[in-house]
């Protein structure tokens, strides 16, 4: 379902497909040979046949997520052939195992609301068409999606066809975590009154006797080494098992190991023992073959390897549970048994053993485990099995709170990768798939963000090749390409952007499994808001200067994207960055001359000050010579900030006063080193007149 084209069939689509598809059959770009014959009147006896065809109108598929791979099927040979989807096909099987729920319930529960909406109906308890007429359509269902399926285009094809116009989605889950929940569920069958609840599964048995016995071990050997160390023995940490969960199909196997957690008794949760399930690993693979069971040993060794890495403190396996139908079960079990007696002859004589071998407990299953466990899972999702638990609210008081009944933490059975181009898409110039959301990643995960820039989309594309990988010189050659000058390279470098996201389900390092999800992205182009009637395409695109694209996967592999860019055209950005620089050393300017200012101002009145301190303290030495004032700095610091802004006042009262005009501290000095300069001009002509008149008596 939701396939784009042929070649993106897994190996188990292509075996069980491959004979319906013609081998000249163009994967792409054409429609089938067949179905042009027909066309062109000629008899086709093939009553069914793959092709693609375009879901945007067009006459023939162009290669991009537009495309869809459909069925054609010849229901009379005088007649054209039907042509439809998978996912419409899969949408008429839904509606009516719907339909057969609802009939089934309103039979067993003939007093419930949805056995009245039912006898609203037309005649004989058929129901009319109308409003109303295909309510069984808004029950909600939910899917167990194999983890070779994980696919985006599955998911979402799988989502189309469960349509519900209530607006409740499906409730999609892994296929092996249904399978772990269904064998932990207790056996159908309430007990006699006055007797004891009944006994788990066997699954649970074994992990709850297990855990108690390691716990009880646990716990005497820590007293042992307490006792020895004279000390009181500590709290041991629990038990925390181990199982794997192995089941195979004709199309594929799974293969998911997970840790069991919180036991939970019947008196809490009876349809949920345990209440945390943890997945470790999930190695899936799909098959094109007759013998499934050969890729056994394969995903056995690349589970324990995982394992190993994520938890390699954890001991063997408590039990390894089988499920599927009885048939599968048992050649699946003795598989699996043939591969954990070579893993204990090859580990017995190593010290680094970690305990695989055959006396690993394997635990059967019955054939409707998985669909009682997705039943569990969808009612906990829906509300309808949950656990009440007390938490203590701000006011430190205990409320009661509704929790899931099993909490599972997934982690991703696909890998995805993206790729980036900055030639204008061209085929020879996609960069190597870069891993961003890599297998056994905790799901959901994300938004991984990537940023593009046009600065950097130039450099890429001024470098030639498929780009510069060298993170240092890439960002000195953007920053070469930024500015006024730069703007058509990074025009031209972004309309040129592309990118690409893949995604694939099978382990290893084969670069053929990724499949194309969705349509080639241009990060840094969008549409003009100006445009002409008429005008489309990439003549109207604009380029931007940055964005950042968010990345999302969900737990069934369903991904989500998310662009975030202002809108700025790379014109507009290179202004918007220039004002913002010419803002930016404005204010910085603008705070240091505020900032100056006040230095200044502050220099300048202080020195006012101390001028006119000094003033003040002279006027009174030579106006008020010995009095109080005189020499009194104190005071006169008082009267120059008494008077602050009103100098001229106190020239004017100190003048009244004393009489003498007031002068500053330099003028005072300039006179008296006049006045002592006249007193000796003066007592030199003094002793001049003394000569004369003593030389004119002489005379």
């Amino acid at each position: 379902m939701g396939t784009r084209k042929p070649s993106d069939f897994n190996a188990a689509a292509k075996f069980t497909y491959g004979k319906y598809t013609p081998k000249s059959y163009n994967n792409s770009t054409t429609s089938s040979p067949q179905l042009i014959a027909e066309e062109d009147g000629a008899t086709n006896t093939t009553p069914l046949s793959i092709k693609t065809i375009a879901m945007d109108g067009s006459a023939s598929p162009n290669g991009d997520d537009f495309d869809r791979v459909a069925l054609s099927i010849k229901l009379n040979s005088k007649k054209k052939a039907m042509t439809i989807l998978p996912e419409e096909a899969v949408g008429l099987l839904i509606a009516q195992v719907k339909k057969s729920v609802r009939d089934e319930f309103v039979k067993d529960f003939s007093e419930s609301e949805l056995a009245n909406e039912s006898s609203n109906g037309g005649d004989n308890g058929e129901e009319e068409e109308g409003e109303g007429g295909e309510s069984y359509m808004d029950l909600p269902p939910a899917f167990a999606i194999p983890g070779w399926a994980t696919l985006d285009s599955t998911v979402e094809a799988l989502i189309d066809a469960a349509g519900s116009s209530s607006g409740c989605g499906p409730s999609l889950h892994q296929r092996s975590i249904a399978a772990c929940v269904g064998a932990l569920v207790p056996p159908v069958g309430m007990a006699p009154k006055g007797a004891p609840a009944p006994a788990g599964s066997k699954l649970q048995q074994l992990l709850s006797e297990t855990m108690k016995s390691k716990d009880a071990a646990a716990a005497k050997e820590e007293a042992k080494e307490a006792a020895l160390a004279r000390r009181d023995p500590g709290q041991v940490d629990p038990f925390v098992p181990l199982v794997l969960l192995a089941g195979v199909t004709m199309e594929g196997i799974e293969l998911t190991a997970v840790q069991i957690t919180k036991p939970q008794g019947p008196d809490k949760e009876l349809h949920c023992p345990f209440g945390n399930i943890n997945v470790i690993s999930s190695v899936c693979y799909a098959y094109g073959g007759d013998d499934p069971l050969s890729m056994v040993p394969k995903a056995m060794d690349e589970l324990r390897e995982q394992i190993g890495i994520a938890v390699p403190e954890s001991e063997e396996p408590t039990a390894i549970v089988t499920y599927g139908s009885v048939g599968s079960q048992k050649k699946l079990a003795k598989a699996v048994t043939s591969v954990l007696t070579k893993y204990g002859k090859e580990g017995k004589d190593s010290d680094d053993w970690d305990g695989w071998d055959e006396d690993i407990t394997i635990v059967s299953t019955d054939r409707g485990c998985v669909s009682m466990g997705l039943a569990v899972l969808a009612a906990s999702v829906h509300g309808r099995v949950k656990l009440v638990v007390s938490v203590k609210g701000t006011d430190d008081k205990l409320r009661p709170k509704a929790k899931l009944g099993v909490a599972v933490q997934d982690v991703a059975t696909c890998a995805v990768a993206v790729s980036f181009n900055y030639f204008g898409g061209a085929d020879n110039k996609w960069t190597e798939p870069k891993v961003i959301f890599d297998f056994d990643r905790r799901v959901p995960a994300g938004p991984y963000q990537i940023d593009f820039t046009a600065a950097e989309c130039a450099a890429h594309l001024a470098n030639g090749g498929k780009g510069i990988e060298d993170e240092v010189e890439l960002i000195e050659k953007a920053k070469n390409l930024e500015g006024s000058r730069g703007i058509p390279d990074r025009e031209a470098a972004a309309l040129k952007c592309r990118f690409r996201l893949y995604q694939k389900t099978s382990r290893g390092d084969d670069d053929s499994e990724w499949i194309r999800v969705g349509n080639d992205m241009k990060p840094l182009s969008m549409e003009h808001s100006q445009k002409d009637e008429g005008e489309s395409g990439d003549d109207n695109m604009v380029a931007i200067e940055s964005a950042v694209l968010e990345i999302s996967l969900s737990s069934v592999g369903i991904i989500t994207t998310k662009l975030i860019t202002n809108g700025e055209t790379i014109v507009q950005a290179t202004k918007s960055a220039r004002n913002s620089k010419l803002l930016r050393w404005g204010t910085m300017l603008g705070s240091v001359l505020f900032i100056g200012g006040f230095l200044v101002k502050s220099y300048v009145e202080e020195r006012i000050f101390e001028r006119d301190t000094q003033r003040v303290l002279a006027y009174y030495k030579h106006a008020a010579a010995n009095s109080f004032h005189d020499g009194d700095e104190r005071q006169a610091r008082y009267l120059v900030w008494k008077y602050k802004g009103k100098k001229d006042a106190l020239w004017r009262r100190l003048e009244a006063k004393y009489g003498v005009p007031v002068k500053h501290a330099w003028e005072w000095d300039d006179e008296e080193e006049d006045g002592a300069k006249d007193d000796d001009e003066a007592a030199e002509d003094l002793d001049d007149g003394e000569e004369d008149e003593g030389k004119g008596e002489e005379l």
